[in-house]
């Protein structure tokens, strides 16, 4: 959808945890980026793109896990395994636990959501899974991807961008086009 607005728009995409991101747009090495709200930042500007929801991922197999939808209070969260410390995936897993508290967390951790998501398939817990990664682990072998209760637990996605004029109409236009994307499209 960029190609078509902007055929010359040389985009690089790279995948970090947030912290490095606010730093490296603060001191002007990244134009914007995309991440979960609150980003508590006063140099950093924000534009709301999209809800997403999670949902959790459990074995496939896996006889004990209860039907969905999956109630915030399910003892299937006690076995919940999250990203390890400065991910902020593992901060809103932790707050959509509520008052459950996961026993497999100090047993288990991961860097990344895709080494959580075989460790899952290998019947090792649980994790959530943001919606828009949702097909893609939905495709994986031995893995189910199950819905919440409603109202489903979910994070509000923005563009960010150092607080000044350089590229702001550019990154307030990104983010309209980003927007108006199918749904389908952003988790393809």
């Amino acid at each position: 959808e960029l190609k078509k607005h902007y055929p010359s728009l040389q985009l690089e995409l790279r995948e970090a945890v947030t912290a490095s991101l606010v730093e490296e747009a603060t001191s002007g090495r990244l134009d914007a980026f995309i991440a979960a709200l609150p980003l508590d930042q006063p140099a950093i500007v924000t534009e709301k793109l999209f809800a997403d929801r999670f949902f959790l991922a459990v074995p496939a197999g896996d006889p004990a896990f209860a039907s969905p939808p999956v109630p915030p209070e399910s003892p299937a969260l006690e076995r919940l395994m999250l990203l390890e410390e400065g991910h902020c995936l593992r901060e809103q897993a932790l707050a959509v636990c509520g008052s459950v508290r996961p026993v497999a967390m100090a047993s288990y951790g991961a860097t990344s959501l895709t080494t959580l998501l075989q460790m899952v398939a290998h019947g090792l817990g649980v994790t959530l899974v943001p919606e828009m990664a949702a097909s893609a682990a939905g495709a994986l072998p031995d893995l189910r991807i199950v819905p919440f209760q409603e109202p489903m637990p979910q994070r509000t996605i923005c563009m960010a961008w150092r607080k000044n004029k350089v590229r702001q109409d550019e990154c307030v236009e990104l983010a309209r086009i980003i927007r108006g994307l199918d749904r389908a499209v952003l988790a393809a």
